[in-house]
């Protein structure tokens, strides 16, 4: 795997409520699939690995082997090393905005770029004081006062752009540079 990418995947909805797997149990169908190098990054759904080629990996058949391994349907995302880079590399909300805010920088990730329709729905249902930000396949939210406190409804917002995951921007960062690419 001498010219193996990091490829990043985040599973939806990993040790909240009754889904519970230690890091080894997440990371194992990975490793019974081949991938070289697997890790997991803080027991909440963030597995990386190594492969050759990153954009050959597809979604659904790894979401089904990865059901028959959890005993559940999991819902996934992949992230090439250049995704994962302009993630971590965004600054949707200035840093006034970010000060102003009891809140952290979530980042959403989708499994397609949302159309000119769906953003506006979006950003129709932010609340006062919550900021939200698009950007290719993911969609960006500065919450007031935090997550929590937010009258957001984040159920509707996956009506309306489909199938998400949730992490704060701090996590993906951290993430990245732990495993990126200098990894």
């Amino acid at each position: 795997m001498q010219n193996s990418e990091r490829v990043f995947v985040f599973i939806r909805a990993i040790n909240v409520g009754s889904r519970r797997l230690s890091n080894d149990q997440l990371i194992q169908p990975f490793v019974g699939l081949g991938f070289a190098d697997v890790a997991a990054y803080q027991a909440a759904g963030n597995v990386t690995f190594r492969c050759d080629d990153p954009t050959a990996i597809k979604p659904d058949l790894l979401e089904e082997e990865l059901g028959r391994a959890y005993g559940f349907d999991p819902v996934i995302f992949v992230r090439t090393p250049d995704e994962m880079r302009k993630i971590v590399a965004a600054q949707p909300f200035s840093p006034d905005d970010i000060a102003r805010t009891g809140g952290r920088v979530q980042v959403s990730f989708l499994r397609k770029v949302p159309n000119d329709s769906m953003i506006g729905e979006v950003f129709d249902l932010a609340p006062a004081g919550d900021m939200v930000a698009f950007f290719e396949r993911h969609w960006f939210w500065l919450p007031a006062k935090g997550v929590s406190d937010s009258q957001l409804p984040v159920k509707s917002v996956e009506e309306i752009v489909g199938a998400m995951t949730m992490r704060t921007l701090g996590t993906v960062r951290r993430m990245f540079d732990k495993f990126g690419e200098r990894h």
